[in-house]
């Protein structure tokens, strides 16, 4: 305890005075505690923590030049927006470090959020959604994209009416993309037929320029589609990409000028669809 032990037997025994109780029994070879020094004891360890847990909070307020900022995103958004944003937002705040973290879809990235494990996030929205604890960063679509001898290769636009007989490449359940293509499907009165669910954009693109199945794809993510064709779905199908951060928890200065970063890039009209 780096506290010698006459200190450690006068402050115990100012505490029993005040308490007025015995919290150790002395009539032992060892010392105990005494019944209501076992119930004290929980009592000073739940003190113990809230004291830590008012020191993690406030020091979230004593900053705003330096520190971690947990950024939780989707795997395309990792690979073709964040780039972007990262370099703009280092360049002007070189002493707050980004902690990345890859989440498999937007649902992943609000769960962390709710749970205080991650600062802030970037999810996609569908067009009609964003919470009050959202900023919207920019709008997209979703592009079909099939093999370059593909029968539909020359559409300019294409309805989902005509995907019936298709084999689909998707996103995973829980994403935007998948929710998108099962909707769209059932409005044209088939189920698609999957034959694979990976979040690994290149993956799906290579298996649809080798013909093996057609799959959606935001528009950002098709500036390397020269190995096959992206065709826009009619009527269009947008969403949105959003920064999203946690709607019970007051931001800290941190936060803030990190939330700030971004509203002023929106301003400025840097950020692209």
């Amino acid at each position: 305890m780096h506290v010698s032990q006459p200190s450690v037997t006068k402050a115990i025994q100012a505490l029993e005075a005040e308490l007025n109780l015995l919290l150790f029994d002395r009539s032992q070879k060892h010392i105990v505690l005494t019944e209501a020094g076992q119930v004290f004891l929980l009592h000073a360890k739940k003190i113990l923590q809230n004291v830590q847990t008012a020191e993690q909070s406030m020091a979230r307020f004593q900053t705003q030049n330096s520190g971690v900022v947990k950024l939780g995103v989707p795997p395309m958004v990792e690979s073709y927006l964040f780039p972007n944003f990262f370099m703009k937002f280092q360049a002007s705040n070189p002493n707050i470090l980004v902690d990345l973290q890859e989440c498999s879809d937007s649902i992943s990235v609000n769960e962390k959020l709710e749970n205080d494990s991650l600062d802030f996030g970037i999810i996609f929205l569908r067009m009609e959604d964003l919470p009050k604890n959202s900023l919207k960063l920019l709008e997209s679509e979703f592009y079909l994209c099939l093999p370059l001898n593909h029968r539909l290769s020359n559409s300019e636009k294409i309805s989902f009416d005509k995907l019936k007989d298709e084999k689909f490449i998707l996103q995973p359940k829980r994403t935007v993309q998948n929710f998108v293509a099962m909707k769209l499907s059932a409005e044209a009165g088939f189920a698609p037929n999957i034959l694979l669910n990976t979040s690994q954009l290149k993956t799906i693109k290579e298996l649809v320029s080798g013909g093996v199945a057609v799959s959606l794809l935001p528009k950002f993510v098709l500036t390397d589609s020269e190995n096959f064709k992206a065709v826009p779905i009619e009527p269009p199908i947008k969403f949105k990409v959003a920064l999203a951060w946690n709607r019970f928890k007051e931001l800290s200065l941190l936060g803030t000028r990190f939330l700030n970063f971004f509203k002023e890039l929106l301003q400025s009209r840097e950020v692209k669809s």
